[in-house]
Formats: C-alpha cells, sequence, structure tokens
C-alpha cells in the first residue's frame, strides 16, 4: 500500500476516533442534562417529539396566516395592517 493511501487511512481513522469521542460526551451530557431536568426519554424519542411539535406548530401559523389574509381582503388592505391592528409584528422568529 502506498504511503499516501495510508496516511490518508490513518487520518481518516484518527476523524472517526473523534467523531465517536464528541458523540461520547454528547451523550454523557444527555443524560446529566436529563438527570438533572427528570427527563426519561432517549435522544431520538426527544428529537422526534421536537419535529411534531414544529410540524404542529407551523399548520397552527398557516392557519392563523390564512385567516388574518381573509380579514386583510375583506378590509380591503394589506395582512401587515391588519397584524398592527392586533399589535403582533409580522416577524417570524
Amino acid at each position: 500500500m502506498s504511503t499516501t493511501v495510508r496516511s490518508s487511512i490513518n487520518k481518516k481513522q484518527a476523524e472517526v476516533e473523534q467523531l465517536k469521542a464528541a458523540r461520547d460526551t454528547l451523550l454523557q451530557e444527555f443524560q446529566k442534562l436529563s438527570a438533572e431536568l427528570s427527563i426519561q426519554s432517549q435522544p431520538k424519542d426527544v428529537v422526534s417529539l421536537h419535529i411534531q411539535r414544529l410540524k404542529e406548530y407551523n399548520e397552527l401559523r398557516d392557519t392563523g396566516l390564512r385567516l388574518t389574509q381573509l380579514i386583510a381582503d375583506e378590509k380591503r388592505c394589506k395582512v401587515k395592517e391588519v397584524f398592527e391592528e392586533m399589535g403582533y409584528d409580522m416577524i417570524d422568529y
């Protein structure tokens, strides 16, 4: 095997070891925080729940925007004006 190939393999192996160490550190941190907050969920479950809540939030936001558009159409004004009238910003955080 050439030295270039061997060098490349060694670099990749070192990179894999660093990634494994980073994963282990993150898992330890997750377990520590879970214990502090009395959370019994696994990381995959937490991510799945977060994605589910984001989807629900987006659906509710879209419904609110559609209703606001209907109000704006009825008043013959811009959606921005309806938001200002209700005391909300158009900024999507």
